[in-house]
């Protein structure tokens, strides 16, 4: 019987040493530092840095891009433009003005006391050179005469001129530059006679040559937006 209890006293003593044992491992691993791999590799960051760069080209590529396309736009109107001077040229239409000025030019210098005298009154003069340009026209509702012809020839350029500047197919710019005196002097001489038209039926004659005069025309946006 004693022996009995001794192996059992034996068995319970080696338990207790055994479970102590093993407590002391778990601790030991939980309390030791553990190495956690990095995820981030050299590699890793490598393909990261590849893929910022590669957005940042993307995004330069795409904004030179769009400034080439304005860029080539801008150059198109330009060209445009200069096919509408030659065309003044070669037309007919700086014939058509010379032709207009010949018939001006005689009555202008009766008139040049009185125009000199009204100075910066913008009405008074205006009124002063309608009266001219409707000398030259007749004041006449046939506008069958050579110069009403002339006359609507340069204002048809005009027009053209204006609307082509406006939907941004010519350079306002650049025709302002060729045709700005030209179309003014023309506009104050004959917008009496783009009156008289628009009440004989021609809707809205005249209108857009006034408006490349005062300005009143569209200019061309970056990307057709800004």
């Amino acid at each position: 019987m004693e022996k009995i209890d001794r192996m059992n006293a034996g068995k319970h003593q080696s338990a207790v040493h055994e479970a102590a044992h093993v407590g002391v491992g778990i601790m030991e691993g939980v309390m030791s530092a553990k190495v956690v791999e990095d995820p981030y590799t050299p590699l890793h960051r490598a393909d990261e840095i590849a893929a910022v760069v590669l957005k940042v080209v993307t995004v330069l590529a795409l904004t030179f891009g769009l400034f080439e396309y304005d860029r080539q736009k801008a150059d198109a109107r330009v060209s445009e433009s200069l096919a509408l001077v030659q065309e003044w040229e070669s037309g007919g239409y700086r014939e058509a003005y010379t032709h207009i000025n010949d018939l001006l030019w005689p009555l202008y210098s009766e008139s040049a006391e009185a125009i000199a005298a009204v100075g910066d009154d913008a009405a008074a003069r205006a009124l002063l050179y309608g009266n001219i340009g409707e000398a030259v026209t007749g004041r006449d509702n046939a506008f069958v005469s050579e110069a009403d012809r002339d006359v609507d020839k340069v204002f048809h350029f005009f027009e053209r001129g204006a609307i082509c500047a406006d939907e941004s197919i010519c350079d306002y710019a650049v025709m302002k530059t060729f045709f700005g005196s030209e179309s003014e002097s023309f506009w104050l001489y004959f917008s009496k006679y783009a009156e008289r038209r628009r009440s004989d039926g021609y809707a809205g004659y005249g209108e857009w040559t006034r408006r490349f005069v005062e300005g009143d025309i569209r200019r061309a946006k970056f990307l057709g937006l800004f």
